[in-house]
């Protein structure tokens, strides 16, 4: 009984949040458009995540191989000038390991897993290549990942909203000057799309307005290049090699015409 009123409280608060996405679409005469604007940018900070594992019999002699391995990796990354508020390591995680044996038909025990993870931020690319130059992996020392960012990546997303809402008007300008008719006042304005009650459903966007930080991506305005059919949702690395970081943000708005 207690789950079928849980659902059905799900889906009230589903059909209000519906309700409310169709009656932000006014019933007089209006124009919904979007504004789009996209940035890439070439990121100045990377981080790497380092996993040690060990698997022993003896508890204690896998929990001192994995703290040996991180201490030597913490003085590597001292060695490459790593700020210590930029790495994370996680508390020992403890656990029974385990192997199927086929002739016997069950699990048997191996020994304890002993693993723990680290996290660290480096400021330039030469300095991540020096460390993972200088460690040395095996299977209780592994690197999962190398993540790119962004220092002023709070400045540009704040720049690529205001393209998108500056987009928005424009779009809806020169829409209704085609069909003879004046821009009125704002309805309604968001960054999540309404809900389409034209007797048809939304497709494929045409195209999205890109922008390019001038120089090398590390600060500055930005500067209208191009329009491309092509879009990316959130932050995409493209490539490690390349070191290009791609940004994008969208705003829905409707403006009522003016009579």
């Amino acid at each position: 009984m207690i789950g079928k009123a849980v659902v059905l409280a799900a889906a009230i608060l589903l059909s209000a949040d519906a309700a409310a996405q169709v009656n932000a679409i006014p019933q007089a005469r209006h124009i919904l458009v979007y504004g789009d604007a996209q940035a890439r940018a070439i990121p100045d900070r990377f981080k790497i995540t380092v996993n040690f594992e060990s698997v022993d019999l003896d508890a204690d002699a896998a929990r001192r191989r994995v703290e040996s391995n991180l201490q030597g990796v913490l003085q590597q990354l001292d060695r490459q000038g790593v700020d210590p508020s930029d790495i994370v390591a996680t508390s020992l995680r403890i656990d029974a390991r385990e192997r199927y044996d086929e002739k016997k038909d069950e699990d048997v025990f191996v020994g304890t897993e002993v693993s723990r993870s680290l996290t660290a931020r480096f400021d330039d690319k030469p300095s991540l290549e020096r460390f993972i130059a200088a460690i040395r992996t095996s299977r209780e020392l592994t690197v999962s990942n190398v993540q790119t960012e962004l220092s002023s990546e709070p400045e540009l997303r704040r720049a690529l909203r205001g393209k998108a809402i500056e987009s928005s008007r424009e779009k809806a300008e020169t829409i209704a000057k085609a069909y003879g008719a004046r821009l009125g006042g704002l309805y309604s304005v968001s960054d999540v799309a309404p809900q389409f009650q034209y007797g048809i459903r939304e497709g494929n966007w045409p195209s999205t307005y890109e922008w390019r930080m001038r120089g090398d991506g590390g600060g500055g305005e930005l500067d209208s290049i191009a329009v491309t059919g092509a879009r990316t949702r959130g932050v995409v690395a493209e490539s490690f090699q390349t070191g290009y970081v791609t940004f994008d943000d969208k705003i829905y708005a409707v403006f009522l015409l003016a009579d």
